[in-house]
């Protein structure tokens, strides 16, 4: 059951003043001022901006890649399972959250599992880059709130139910000013969902080309969690069963790259998304068919120590 609603603020990211968000307002209306300094933000692309200075610059993710990772994740074993975790995740702790926002939604892939769960519920997402939101608006048209923002920088206060951060705050350097932020956006007893890698032994170049900034140890994202004013309430890792092939895959790839890509006449070598995510139809539905069994092993209350990312709930104490 979600806790008895506070008042929601959106924050002027000039001046800071608060503006009251009204019952089944958007966060950012378009044609939002500031009713203290008059400040408009800029639209690009019909998306309101909070962060248009870094818009497009190569921070956090390669802003050019987002097409092709569309056409990746349809199909994939990974992201469909994954899906599947975060759909039943916020059925189990969001169910009847009424506005939900996804920090960093890239190409709008997850959105489709928060739509199914809570079909009723205002859906937002922001993402760094416009370009991802393009993809993200060609998937949801308008369904979906979409907003160009810097999650260290989210300007509201009180206004949201339930926040997913899924493999967004590896990416950050001051990950603890995130959750810091979305903190601050949740009302009294809100949930935070947020997935990250696992295991800094499994760094490779997968993680480079990603821009990443860091895998986390283990315990590492629930500390930083609660210290953020947090009581977590779930905890597991995702991809455990895998684990053994992908440490194999990622510590041989350190080398393996460099020896064959001369000698790849496709390119696919050379493309990171390829070689992160390329699997053959059989692999794939094979690997599907291991998640999932896992993902029913933590339906069922096993709870797994080791994986390729850990995935929490954490709620904002009362």
């Amino acid at each position: 059951m979600m806790p008895e609603k506070s008042q929601p603020v959106r924050i002027c990211p000039v001046c800071s003043a608060a503006d009251r968000i009204l019952d089944n307002e958007r966060l950012w209306p378009a044609g939002w001022r500031c009713p203290t300094c008059s400040h408009a933000l800029v639209i690009r692309a019909e998306f309101p901006c909070l962060a248009p200075e870094i818009d497009g610059a190569d921070v956090g993710f390669d802003p050019t890649a987002f097409t092709a990772l569309a056409r990746i994740e349809d199909g994939h074993f990974w992201f469909q399972v994954r899906n599947e975790l975060i759909a039943w995740l916020v059925r189990r702790y969001g169910a009847t959250a009424k506005r939900i926002l996804e920090i960093g939604c890239g190409t709008g892939f997850v959105l489709d599992a928060i739509r199914t769960v809570c079909p009723s519920a205002s859906i937002v997402a922001s993402e760094l880059h416009s370009a991802g939101l393009s993809v993200a608006r060609g998937r949801h048209g308008g369904m979906v709130e979409l907003i160009q923002a810097d999650a260290r920088r989210l300007c509201l206060r009180d206004a949201l139910d339930v926040v997913c951060a899924l493999d967004v705050l590896e990416h950050i350097e001051k990950d603890e000013e995130v959750l810091k932020e979305i903190e601050a956006a949740l009302r009294h007893g809100g949930f935070l969902i947020a997935a990250v890698p696992q295991h800094p032994w499994l760094w490779s170049e997968s993680d480079d080309l990603s821009h990443h900034v860091r895998r986390y140890r283990v315990g590492e994202i629930e500390r930083k969690a609660k210290v953020a004013g947090f009581d977590l309430r779930f905890s597991d890792s995702f991809v455990s069963l895998l684990l053994p092939a992908m440490a194999m895959r990622r510590l041989t790839g350190r080398i393996w790259p460099r020896r064959t890509r001369r000698a790849d006449p496709a390119g696919t070598l050379n493309d990171p998304l390829a070689r992160e995510f390329g699997v053959g139809p059989n692999l794939n539905r094979a690997m599907r068919a291991v998640l999932r069994m896992e993902h029913r092993w933590r339906c069922a209350g096993l709870r797994l120590p080791i994986g390729g990312s850990r995935v929490i709930v954490a709620q904002k104490r009362a």
